[in-house]
């Protein structure tokens, strides 16, 4: 349905004498706003896309008389921003991934709303949606929603309050100079301590011996240089390439298109958190 929709659009805007950036704002106001309603919702098998793509790049590049004309450029170097040389179409791939990866940003933050509850009870009783599996036989809309689980823990960090809620070895936690990042493995130690190990919880200060003896010199000073608090409160998760802390479809596209390389090369099943488990191993 999809791919006729945009067809139709596509061949009535043919018979119209558009200029460039004519066909621009076609493109990107019209034809490729047209499936993000179903791109929310469901991965779109990858043929399809492929033929979308292939539709609105013969759209961009036909003379005005109809006939066909060379592509002088890939459509990746033609969704790059212009900054850049490219013309900022939507690489719908990615535009796909970060629309359900909003999805999954909604089912972390939400627990308690209707569909976290009933997916919970299908498919992550025991734990929150990042520890959840693919199960067996899913639905074709978990099945969307956990493929684009890997978007969001590649850009999920925590901030420390208690160290009790994440692993020191797994999880991106140490402030740098553009992001928060993961600390360098250390294989002698316990692969499944807790931050909370480093911290005196009673004077709410770090435990300055251990965390020099465990990190590089530049780690354990970034550690240090964390404020901890007396407050009773939680260890807490934001997602760092937007300014405010919270999943924007914008930040993940952007951010899904630069990771994306290292996804296609894990096959699209783990991100840069698996990745970084795999060195440790």
């Amino acid at each position: 349905g999809i791919k006729e929709r945009i067809w139709k659009k596509v061949q009535g805007w043919k018979e119209r004498i558009l200029s460039y950036p004519g066909k621009e704002v076609v493109i990107k106001a019209i034809v490729q706003a047209l499936p993000t309603y179903m791109m929310s919702l469901f991965a779109i098998p990858e043929g399809i896309l492929d033929d979308l793509h292939k539709i609105v790049a013969r759209f961009w590049w036909e003379s005005k008389d109809g006939g066909k004309k060379m592509h002088w450029w890939s459509w990746e170097k033609m969704c790059q921003p212009k900054s850049i040389g490219g013309m900022g179409f939507r690489n719908l791939r990615v535009f796909n991934q970060a629309l359900l990866a909003k999805q999954v940003w909604r089912l972390l933050i939400k627990p308690d709303s209707l569909v976290s509850r009933v997916l919970k009870a299908r498919y992550f009783k025991n734990g929150s949606i990042l520890e959840a599996r693919r199960g067996f036989d899913p639905s074709f809309t978990w099945r969307s929603l956990w493929n684009a689980k890997p978007l969001v823990l590649d850009g999920l960090r925590w901030r420390v309050v208690n160290g009790r809620s994440f692993k020191v070895w797994e999880d991106a936690w140490i402030p740098g100079e553009n992001c928060t990042r993961f600390p360098a493995p250390n294989i002698e130690s316990d692969p499944e301590m807790l931050a909370e190990e480093l911290i005196d919880i009673e004077r709410a200060e770090w435990k300055t011996t251990k965390v020099m003896e465990l990190f590089t010199r530049e780690e354990a000073r970034a550690i240090l240089s964390l404020h901890l608090s007396r407050n009773n409160m939680e260890d807490q998760l934001f997602w760092w390439p937007s300014k405010d802390g919270s999943y924007s479809v914008k930040s993940g596209y952007w951010f899904g298109k630069q990771s994306r390389p290292l996804v296609d090369h894990l096959n699209g099943e783990v991100g840069v958190r698996e990745w970084w488990k795999r060195i440790w191993k």
